[in-house]
């Protein structure tokens, strides 16, 4: 069974707030971006297609917009400004950069705690070695495919 668009809006919108921690209208703003087959679209849209009232619709794109993740433009002899996904810094980019940051600091406190052990528990140390030196053997991997993931994504948006 296809879902209509609002399922997917949605689908996104629960999404988005879970995983990105995004205030419900805003994620629902930015689902609706991402499915527009539009250039952009005005504040009045955004109004009618999500049913809010003017100043959440107002606070909630211009959280978008100061996240980095939607920007404006206005068109010749019309005062109205049309938003849409911003291109230059993806929300992929951003989310990977923040899981790349967040494996490095997971790195560096797993290391932490191997040094101390090693040195003042030797015995805590040698019975969790074998499960720490798997999982940290994931965060280094992880943290390899995110670099290659973020560096491939920037010379895209370089192009």
């Amino acid at each position: 069974m296809e879902k209509s668009k609002e399922e997917i809006v949605e689908t996104i919108g629960l999404h988005l707030e879970e995983e990105h921690n995004l205030p419900p209208l805003a994620a629902r703003i930015y689902a609706v971006l991402i499915l527009t087959d539009k250039d952009g679209l005005t504040f009045d849209s955004c109004l009618d297609r999500l049913n809010a009232s003017k100043s959440s619709i107002s606070t909630s794109l211009n959280l978008l917009v100061n996240m980095g993740l939607l920007s404006y433009f206005t068109k010749p002899g019309d005062r109205k400004r049309y938003f849409k996904t911003a291109k230059k810094k993806t929300f992929f980019l951003s989310k990977l950069q923040e899981n790349l940051k967040r494996i490095e600091r997971e790195k560096h406190i797993i290391t932490l705690v191997m040094g101390y052990h090693e040195k003042y528990c030797p015995k805590k140390f040698e019975e969790g070695q074998i499960r720490t030196r798997v999982y940290l053997d994931y965060v280094n991997e992880s943290e390899k495919t995110l670099k290659k993931s973020i560096k491939k994504l920037e010379s895209i948006l370089n192009e």
